[in-house]
């Protein structure tokens, strides 16, 4: 039997000795060869060079007895093995002599071999567990080599995925650094819009108070003039009325001579005929006169209410452009209270009145919004409905706003019921448009019947309470 291991040691440092010359690495993997025999009598291990020359000497060889007994004795038990053999009795006269000086010699060589085998014996065991540490130290500078290579291995990637990192890093800082930069940069370019943006709504906001002051300063003169022509008008009704009676009391004295004539003249019939229709066409002149006198009244009394609207309307205009420059509601909530609701539904049926909420906005710099109520109707719808709008105005902030505007809102009538729990609010969906902030808005109206707002607690102390919610 013949093991076969690593050992040329030469072969190894010449092909390292090649490697770093040529500048290359070393391989991960080294061959040793170690060739070793054992003998198959006394399993010793022998080089190649020395296992032939022992198998010559080798004390447990075999051999066949030389006296023809047909028995196989090892090499070092034959002289013993002789001495026994039953073939061997008949010359055992013939030497006597000579195999007891023999057998002393035998004793003595036995003893001496023994001596010998146990030497051997103590060697080989102790050759063998060389040879066995050997073999662990080669496995084990195997594996160390191994394991070093595997370190070295780990060493360069490590190194290189070091590098990519540094080179990570470096990236990663300079785009920060130029993020940070650019960051600086855009807020800088905020800060100057900002400022620009100030600088406008600041201009804008003079504009706007120069407006409002010139608006004021127009209704402070349309109402002087309004005034005066109210005086005017009021003399002017005074002077009809005082003409009137006058003329009352002429038609009355001359009523009277009239009767008086009647009586006095009785006689004459043509007479009287006649006076009778001179009598009628005055009358009848009279009181197309107290008739005309009457619709100029009544058409005065309508000019008088509309310009008391006008009026109102200016006041509701210059208030609106001081609430445009700053709304306070901006979240897209109203809730409107309507006072004396009975009283201004019958204003609404005589003069057709327009009721118009506070201003709001449907969030921070949104759309400016207000909602128009005509009480009464208007239109088809009159007399039996509300009607009413949600209008997109022309606010400060309407060149920064996207166009066109679509809106969605829920305009609700408040039930004021006394259990909370119970109330029943009336909702309706709207949608509000408009193209462009310069562009005419044309209403779009939606009704609610009198008979819902009459119903349930929707009026309560003669109040209604309407709420309006932006929802987009």
């Amino acid at each position: 039997m013949s093991l076969t291991r690593s050992s040329s040691r030469k072969d190894l440092a010449e092909q390292n000795q090649n490697q770093n010359q040529n500048g290359s690495q070393p391989k991960s993997t080294t061959i040793v060869k170690y060739e070793k025999s054992s003998c198959l009598f006394c399993n010793e291990w022998f080089d190649a060079q020395t296992f032939t020359e022992h198998l010559i000497h080798c004390g447990q060889v075999l051999e066949e007895c030389p006296n023809g007994c047909q028995a196989f004795i090892p090499r070092i038990r034959m002289r013993s093995h002789l001495k026994e053999c039953p073939r061997n009795q008949h010359n055992l006269s013939s030497q006597q002599r000579m195999s007891v000086s023999m057998d002393r010699l035998d004793r003595q060589s036995d003893q001496r071999l023994l001596v010998i085998e146990q030497d051997v014996g103590t060697i080989r065991s102790v050759l063998n567990e060389e040879i066995r540490q050997r073999l662990h130290l080669i496995t084990d500078v195997g594996n160390i080599r191994k394991q070093n290579q595997v370190v070295e291995d780990w060493t360069r990637e490590t190194e290189k995925a070091m590098d990519d990192l540094r080179r990570q890093m470096e990236e990663e800082t300079n785009r920060k650094a130029f993020a940070i930069e650019q960051n600086q940069l855009d807020v800088q370019y905020c800060c100057d819009i900002t400022q620009s943006l100030k600088e406008q709504v600041e201009s804008r906001l003079d504009e706007a108070q120069k407006l409002v002051n010139q608006l004021s300063a127009d209704v402070t003169y349309h109402q002087n003039q309004l005034n005066d022509n109210i005086l005017k008008l009021e003399e002017l009704i005074f002077e009809n009325e005082r003409l009137n009676r006058e003329k009352f009391f002429q038609i009355e004295e001359f009523l009277q001579q009239i009767n008086e004539d009647i009586k006095t003249k009785l006689g004459n019939s043509d007479y009287v005929t006649s006076k009778q229709a001179t009598l009628d066409y005055e009358v009848k002149n009279v009181k197309n006169i107290v008739c005309e006198t009457e619709e100029r009244c009544d058409k005065l009394d309508r000019a008088l209410h509309q310009t008391m609207q006008n009026i109102s309307d200016l006041e509701t205009q210059m208030a609106m452009q001081q609430r445009i420059a700053s709304v306070q509601n901006i979240r897209g909530h109203l809730i409107w209270r309507i006072k004396d609701y009975s009283k201004k539904l019958e204003e609404s049926k005589q003069y057709d009145t327009i009721l118009h909420s506070a201003m709001f906005s449907n969030k921070a710099f949104g759309y400016a919004l207000r909602l128009d109520i005509y009480l009464n109707g208007k239109g088809t719808w009159k007399g039996r409905n509300m009607i009413a709008c949600l209008n997109v105005l022309s606010g400060e902030y309407d060149p920064l706003l996207a166009w066109p505007c679509r809106l969605q809102a829920e305009i609700i009538i408040r039930d004021q019921c006394t259990n909370a729990a119970d109330a029943e609010d009336y909702v309706k969906t709207i949608f509000v448009r408009k193209k462009s902030d310069d562009f005419i808005q044309s209403n779009q109206y939606f009704h609610i019947p009198h008979k819902v707002i009459t119903s349930r607690n929707y009026l309560r102390n003669d109040s209604m309470f309407i709420e309006v919610r932006v929802l987009k």
